[in-house]
């Protein structure tokens, strides 16, 4: 190209072969799959529906404590506000000798000499709730930053955040009070992606845990024990410590709670990913659309321009009509071009919303401007009425390493994201908001290089939602961290790079039938969800609790261990499990199952335990038989266990292999030895008053085969304490059983879930059904032949979960086996399907 001489000319090259205009308008296809407002439900749109969906889980891990802290050369620099906290940690680290200076976020950031720099702490005070406190923390680490990737590379290094939301990141759903302070995790996420050689912690601190000089000790234990490749977000309260996993989890059912002529109000423009979900929600229920968008409002297009769609001949158009044929640069002419490119595309976008809308308005504004965006509101509410919706999208990129990205930068894509949806949420503070649906994204959850700002700006989205959602209760708000759209801000090199990496990319319909999903989600649903980020999550290698909840995604591929058919005839056991009419395989059962499967191609190993076994799709006997696999991947070493990950199938429907449960294996060439456990005294503070008789004559739906507690010794709101039976022979329940001996005890576990069963009817009045367990281990190779006590012990409990540990003992007291992180559905339509046998 350096040989020619013209405009004309390098225009004229650019067009071999001839390029073509890239409108990403409205996709057409949205009125074929999207059902009308009368008969639309969740089930229609899936059918063609394969974006993964996962929500965030928070698990209880061990404590971290000081095995012998090996210190490094260098100081500790703590910055933010001089409060308490600060001077407890700072204190904690003078004792063991580390030299630390207290500095304000000013101070430090003056600071010229940071040469031996080893660590930087940054803790915000327990009010802080603004946005300057995030741009101060990004520019405290942009000027750590070349230092402490030097400490890095020549020894360690450690940079971290503080903060105070709830103790697990807003998770635990009590509401948060300074959401602001949720951006600096997506500082500390985005800094690990970006700093290979420095361990990077987001620690967040439940608020009610005031004792400083114990919450200083817990950050330092954290911190020096701090592993490269372990979870960068840990939640920290008295005695106990969270990570975060995302768990996969099925899309919402049920109808959208909005009616035609309702104002939607959208930001992010009438272009890609906004508009297509605008359509799409168009199509459903026919709102009042009100866009709002940077881009300015579209003008009829000049006539040398209509008929032309190729880019080359109009950017030759451009060049021979807007500047007469006269000398103009490329750049002028490609800014040309994106400015009509950009009217046309709004143009016809709108055109196509006006056939499915009331009303469609759109507004050129800076939605970072509260006064511009409030007066547009009140324009629209003294029209229309009251705002009943919320989309908030809009969003701009500057991508840059922490090292390199400006105060500007960082500001205009903080704002925009953050102000934007202020400045909304301040303009309907009075209106009849039913939804707030936040486009947030999935590097707000694991960071993304260059993305400092874009993810610190989404994790504060993410906890104004939670904030909202408590302040809102007849609003649905929902904070949707996406992963990467084939469309919108992923183009060009950003896409090219997605495809190397092999990274997929969100398809802009199913995109926008994910979020109709959301909304037909009622207020049970969680807040924040995780929408398309499965690759993505592969590629954050050093994100433990990613790496668990993906592991059946990456792993070897399974080979069938067994295959068989099911029925009552050949299962009578079953006849005792029928739940709403139809014979139903016990949960408990398919875990022994998943152990088989483990075993099958390693004879001689012990099942040590089974760790994230998750129900997918329960196996209901609807045709009179069912035929099923159990599949198991290759052993894989593991320190001085073998890990096997397994699944049960059952065929493929709609082109997508269903999978009822899955989990990971360990195993191990003898029992370990058990744990102490001692029983806590509160559990059975209470004598339980039903006999075992009315307990499943009234409450339970076990049959005779199922009815294995013999009696219940204590009970309380803090669990339950029962005497249970073994389990008979294989083959007195199975007419073909996989082995003439239980790998566990299938009748203890099924008799453990209908503990969790009981005390949720007891102290809720909701009944349950199992749905998954973080993690079961097992000390014996048999359980024993006169059976086990079993201590329920509840962690946590929602409006329609239970979440415990539950353990098993022998007479002698020693633990047997251990579940942990057991969790069971509670839902008022199960008392009608739970019918007791006669």
């Amino acid at each position: 190209m350096g040989t020619l001489k013209t405009l004309g000319k390098i225009i004229e090259y650019l067009g071999k072969p001839c390029a073509k205009t890239v409108i990403a308008g409205i996709p057409d296809t949205f009125s074929e799959n999207i059902p009308p407002a009368v008969t639309g439900t969740a089930d229609k749109i899936c059918k063609t529906l394969s974006v993964e969906r996962n929500i965030v889980s928070i698990t209880e891990m061990p404590l971290t404590t000081t095995g012998g802290i090996h210190l490094w050369p260098g100081r500790f620099f703590i910055t933010g506000e001089k409060c308490g906290l600060s001077d407890a940690i700072a204190g904690e680290l003078e004792s063991l000798g580390i030299g630390t200076e207290l500095l304000s976020f000013a101070e430090f950031i003056k600071k010229q000499d940071l040469s031996d720099i080893c660590g930087l702490v940054i803790i915000p005070d327990i009010s802080s709730n603004n946005e300057t406190l995030l741009k101060n923390a990004f520019l405290a680490a942009k000027h750590a930053a070349n230092c402490l990737i030097s400490s890095g590379k020549n020894g360690k290094a450690v940079f971290a955040a503080i903060s105070r939301l709830d103790g697990a990141f807003g998770f635990k759903g009590r509401g948060i009070r300074n959401p602001f302070q949720g951006g600096l995790a997506g500082l500390v996420k985005t800094a690990s992606a970006e700093w290979e050689d420095v361990i990077c912690r987001a620690i967040d601190i439940d608020p009610e845990w005031e004792d400083d000089s114990k919450i200083a000790k817990a950050v330092v234990n954290e911190l020096f024990n701090a592993k490269m490749k372990g979870s960068v977000e840990i939640g920290l309260g008295s005695g106990k410590r969270y990570i975060l996993r995302l768990k996969p989890s099925p899309y919402p059912e049920g109808r959208i709670n909005l009616s035609p002529g309702d104002v939607v109000v959208v930001t992010g423009g009438a272009r890609g990913i906004t508009a297509s979900a605008a359509s799409a929600l168009s199509g459903i229920v026919k709102p009042t659309l009100v866009l709002l968008g940077r881009s300015p409002e579209p003008s009829p297009e000049p006539s040398w321009l209509t008929c032309l769609e190729d880019e080359i001949p109009i950017k030759k158009a451009i060049h021979a009509n807007d500047y007469s044929g006269n000398n103009a640069s490329p750049k002028e002419i490609e800014k040309a071009f994106k400015r009509y490119m950009s009217s046309r595309e709004i143009g016809r976008n709108l055109e196509k919303l006006k056939k499915e809308c009331r009303n469609v308005i759109y507004r050129s504004v800076d939605v970072r401007d509260f006064d511009a965006v409030s007066g547009i509101i009140e324009e629209v509410r003294s029209k229309f009425g009251g705002i009943k919706a919320i989309i908030h999208g809009a969003g701009v990129l500057e991508d840059r390493l922490i090292i390199d990205k400006t105060y500007e930068q960082f500001e205009k894509v903080f704002d925009t994201k953050v102000k934007g949806l202020n400045s909304l949420l301040s303009a309907t503070e009075n209106d009849p908001l039913k939804y707030i649906v936040i486009f947030s994204s999935v590097t707000a959850r694991i960071g993304n290089k260059g993305q400092a700002d874009y993810a610190m700006a989404n994790e504060v989205l993410n906890k104004i939602a939670q904030q909202e959602a408590i302040a809102r209760p007849d609003c649905r708000v929902i904070s949707i961290n996406w992963g990467p759209w084939d469309g919108g801000m992923v183009i060009g090199t950003i896409k090219r790079e997605f495809n190397k990496n092999k990274i997929e990319l969100i398809p802009m319909e199913e995109g926008a039938k994910c979020m109709l999903l959301e909304m037909m989600g009622d207020k049970s649903n969680p807040v924040e969800v995780v929408i398309g980020s499965c690759s993505i999550s592969r590629e954050n290698k050093k994100t433990e609790g990613l790496q668990n909840e993906t592991h059946n995604k990456i792993a070897d591929k399974q080979n069938l261990s067994f295959k068989r058919e099911i029925d009552v005839e050949s299962y009578p056991v079953l006849e005792s499990h029928i739940i709403g009419g139809k014979p139903v395989v016990p949960f408990a059962l398919m875990t022994e199952w998943l152990g088989h499967s483990a075993l099958h191609e390693s004879p001689g190993l012990f099942l040590y335990g089974l760790d994230d076994i998750r129900l997918l799709k329960g196996i209901r006997l609807d045709k009179g038989k069912k035929l099923i696999r159990l599949m198991a991947g290759k052993p894989v070493k593991k320190d001085s266990f073998f890990e096997v990950n397994v699944e049960i199938r059952d065929g493929i429907k709609d082109g997508v292999e269903l999978i009822h449960t899955r989990a990971k294996a360990i195993l191990t060439g003898s029992p370990a030895k058990p744990p102490l456990f001692i029983m806590p005294d509160k559990i059975a503070s209470k004598t339980y008053n039903r006999s075992m008789d009315e307990v499943y004559d009234e409450i339970l739906f076990h049959g005779s085969e199922l009815r294995g507690i013999r009696e219940i010794v204590g009970y309380s709101s803090e669990g339950m304490v029962a005497r249970i039976s073994p389990a008979p022979l294989p083959q007195n329940w199975i007419k073909d059983p996989l082995r003439n001996k239980w790998i566990a005890d299938p009748l203890v576990l099924d008799s453990a879930f209908q503990m969790a069963i009981l005390w949720g009817f007891e102290e809720m009045k909701r009944v349950s059904l199992p749905s998954y367990c973080q993690s079961y281990r097992q000390y014996n190779s048999a359980f024993p032949p006169e059976g086990v006590t079993a201590v329920l012990e509840i962690r946590n409990t929602t409006k329609h979960k239970i979440i415990c540990d539950i353990t098993f003992l022998d007479k002698e007291n020693l633990v047997v086996a251990l579940l942990n992180g057991y969790e069971a559905v509670m839902d008022d339509s199960l008392l009608k399907s739970f019918k007791p046998q006669k």
